[in-house]
């Protein structure tokens, strides 16, 4: 560019911008004298002043009412839920039938189960069956029973 060029540029930008052209052109900002030389010196005081000054770590915000009254609330809950929370039903094995046992030992698997427990409960099963024999059953009774259960007549006659 030339010296010619440039001062038609200077003239087109007065009249564009009179306001503008007659800023004068500097640096306007200023560094205080040996800053970047203390800098690193400032910057390392400052940390050290920082740590002299903060506390190891405390358990004292753990007492504030606004995060003790929160905590403590929720413990309380939870020891309620648990004593409260929790109903008490206990099942007795001798309430069972043989029946619910062994379609609870099919689906939980067979644990290790005292034989003479199994003993007991197979006679009182079958004392119950006795019992149930000696009375008398009408004809229809019997067979709605084969066939709600879905009993092969059959094998009935097979085995008798």
């Amino acid at each position: 560019m030339n010296e010619q060029d440039k001062i038609s540029e200077l003239d087109e930008l007065k009249k564009m911008a009179p306001t503008l052209s007659s800023l004068k052109k500097g640096n306007h900002f200023s560094v205080p004298q040996d800053y970047f030389d203390e800098f690193p010196i400032n910057l390392k005081n400052r940390i050290d002043e920082q740590e002299s000054t903060s506390t190891k770590f405390s358990l004292a915000w753990l007492f504030n009412y606004q995060v003790l009254a929160p905590i403590s609330s929720l413990i309380v809950i939870m020891i309620l839920g648990l004593i409260y929370g929790t109903p008490e039903k206990s099942v007795e094995l001798e309430d069972l039938s043989a029946n619910e046992i062994e379609l609870s030992l099919e689906y939980y698997g067979y644990p290790s189960i005292d034989d003479e427990i199994l003993a007991e409960l197979y006679t009182e099963e079958s004392n119950n069956i006795e019992s149930i024999s000696k009375e008398e059953l009408s004809e229809e009774e019997i067979i709605d029973y084969l066939l709600e259960e879905n009993v092969d007549v059959s094998q009935i006659y097979y085995e008798l």
